[in-house]
């Protein structure tokens, strides 16, 4: 488990006056499952079932089982793929929540927007933070690793970065320090930790760190995968857990869509080679990747909550759910009536952040005499996010939306086409059920420029 995570969720109680708002509507921060705002939205995603997940993952959905022995050579490869603020990361704190036991896996969470730099990444990084990871948790949880093994990846280790800094050397740059060490944990830790700073470091060092990674990539692989199996063994003797699960989230942060790509689609050959199982989230603009990966992998879609029918209908029990959503953070004392708190729900069109901003700006413009938000501070917050969310639109954009719109009016599925990825990594458009069901993000429907131009 992240722990950085928990604690700052934990930070975090119900507003009770409207200068606590601002608080509990930051949207940069998962719930954990046992936190009291969070609230469980599986059973109303439309077609998303939760039991895909473990079912992909060859755990028992009834009692959250794993049977080692007959997944001996069959590790898991999935990527949950879903759009930004849809609560993937909630997500998957509740599934670690029920895995993360003796009967199944030992549970290594990875946050790549707290790990590593979102503006410089490389697949090549996420490998090295999940084991810098790894051999935390393992300190953490007291799981006792012999010390031969930890000293053949140490001694790989030290060798690479000898390589790394002769290669800095040529360059005249500063080379990484490294001291050798009796093989135990905390050692590794330390050399994994150099190995993650020079990541982090400048882009020339970082660049020849990756290099001479992906020069000896076979040797790497072969000793990581050895390291695992080692560590799933120990893990059964000790009865910890029957095997490792890595869960790798925020990719979708990373800076630029290129990058994204180049992690997912360039690396995916050295992705399949690491044998273990684990979870990626998948930036919902990669999703035309599918095919490819799933050559490889298992794709599971997470949609948003679906608050509206294709027909404009309302979802009653979704509306409810998020209303649980609000009012465990917001008392309903802060609202002059329900309605004020449901109009703001039909505009996130279904997603848990758009929902938190939405209330965010409502409190911004919300009357402090008053000492409540009300429908006048609502509609200015939602015509506030209905200008910035439709900034950047351009005409041929609007042509695909009224296309869209359409489609939804005749009751047909809008079939996919890569000019929708750009919309959909922007929010410009929100997708529902299995992907079949896409529609234009309600606070873009509601600024001038879609009205004008598609109505």
């Amino acid at each position: 488990m992240n722990i950085s995570l928990t604690e700052r969720a934990n930070r975090y109680s119900k507003a009770t006056q409207l200068v606590e708002v601002d608080s509990v509507v930051q949207f940069e921060i998962p719930m954990h499952p046992k936190h009291e705002f969070f609230v469980d939205f599986s059973d109303v995603r439309g077609e998303f079932e939760e039991k895909v997940v473990y079912k992909a993952l060859n755990i028992n959905p009834k009692d959250f089982t794993y049977n080692y022995k007959v997944n001996e050579d069959n590790k898991t490869l999935l990527f949950l793929a879903g759009m930004r603020g849809s609560g993937k990361t909630s997500e998957l704190l509740k599934i670690i929540e029920k895995v993360n036991n003796e009967n199944a896996f030992f549970c290594v969470f990875c946050s790549l927007d707290i790990g590593l730099d979102i503006n410089d990444m490389e697949y090549m990084d996420i490998l090295v933070f999940q084991l810098e990871r790894l051999f935390q948790e393992l300190e953490e949880r007291k799981v006792e690793i012999g010390n031969d093994i930890i000293g053949a990846m140490q001694t790989w280790f030290s060798e690479r970065i000898n390589e790394v800094n002769h290669l800095i050397r040529q360059s005249e740059g500063f080379e990484l320090e490294i001291k050798a060490g009796t093989p135990s944990l905390l050692s590794f830790i330390g050399v994994m930790a150099k190995v993650k700073s020079g990541l982090l470091g400048t882009r020339d060092n970082a660049d020849k760190i990756r290099t001479v990674l992906k020069n000896n990539f076979s040797d790497f692989v072969l000793k990581i995968n050895d390291f695992f199996n080692h560590v799933n063994d120990v893990l059964r003797q000790q009865n910890v857990a029957q095997e490792l699960l890595f869960v790798v989230d925020g990719l979708e942060k990373v800076a630029t869509k290129k990058e994204r790509m180049e992690i997912v689609d360039n690396e995916a050959g050295r992705i399949r080679q690491v044998k273990i199982n684990t979870i990626f989230t998948l930036p919902i603009e990669l999703m035309y990747l599918q095919r490819k990966l799933e050559a490889f992998s298992t794709i599971v879609s997470f949609p948003f909550v679906k608050v509206k029918e294709q027909n404009g209908d309302v979802v009653q029990e979704a509306i409810k759910r998020f209303e649980e959503f609000v009012y465990k953070r917001i008392d309903i004392s802060l609202f002059d009536k329900p309605e004020t708190v449901q109009n703001a729900i039909i505009y996130s069109g279904g997603s848990p952040r758009e929902l938190l901003r939405i209330l965010e700006y409502a409190n911004i413009y919300a009357d402090d005499d008053k000492g409540f938000i009300d429908e006048i501070a609502m509609n200015k917050a939602i015509k506030k996010l209905a200008s910035q969310s439709s900034q950047y639109i351009s005409q041929e954009d609007l042509k695909h939306l009224k296309t869209l719109k359409e489609n939804n009016e005749k009751g047909i599925s809008t079939p996919f086409g890569k000019e929708w990825q750009d919309l959909l990594e922007n929010r410009i458009i929100m997708e529902y059920n299995d992907g079949t069901y896409k529609r234009v993000n309600p606070l873009v429907e509601a600024s001038e420029l879609y009205q004008y131009h598609v109505g």
